[in-house]
């Protein structure tokens, strides 16, 4: 009668599992296969129910753990989320605040600009024009002669240049 072989593929198909979780078990446990055929490991019927055995008896017990693991975590997981909400609810009130800010600034620079313009527009209001005065005068001309300001010649020596003393030769 022939004996019945099995690879790590088909060990992993009847425990449920991937061949890379299956081939770390059997790794681990240090359970050597029975015949080497090309590149796969054979392992024959008892060698089978020792893996499975063990395997189920692993996956039973991880089981737990992972369920307990899980609701650790899920209860973790809801304190970071209160702490989270707490903390967008104080930014809402912050941007509340800073937004009631920015309204009254506003409103200040805008009362502000206002009160200006009604100095500005009353003091052009308040200084009449001299008649002498035409509108079309820039502040830029020069200084027109009169009797407190009259242009004066100026008896200064003109400039000598560089090559002056050339020329007096």
């Amino acid at each position: 009668m022939s004996e019945t072989y099995y690879t790590i593929k088909q060990l992993a198909y009847m425990a449920g599992t991937s061949k890379v979780t299956m081939f770390r078990y059997i790794k681990q446990k240090s359970i050597h296969e029975t015949k080497h055929k090309g590149n796969a490991n054979l392992y024959d019927e008892s060698k089978k129910t020792l893996i499975l055995k063990g395997f189920k008896g692993k996956s039973a017990s991880n089981v737990s753990e992972m369920v307990h693991d899980e609701t650790a975590l899920i209860q973790e997981l809801k304190s970071q989320l209160k702490a989270k909400d707490i903390q967008i609810d104080d930014l809402h009130l912050i941007i509340k605040q800073n937004q009631r800010l920015l309204d009254q600034q506003q409103q200040l620079n805008l009362a502000t600009n206002r009160q200006n313009e009604k100095l500005l527009d009353g003091n052009a209001d308040n200084t009449p024009q001299k008649v002498s005065e035409s509108p079309n005068k820039d502040d830029t001309d020069g200084l027109e002669p009169n009797e407190d300001n009259h242009k004066v010649e100026d008896n200064k020596t003109p400039k000598k240049g560089f090559f002056d003393w050339l020329k007096r030769g």
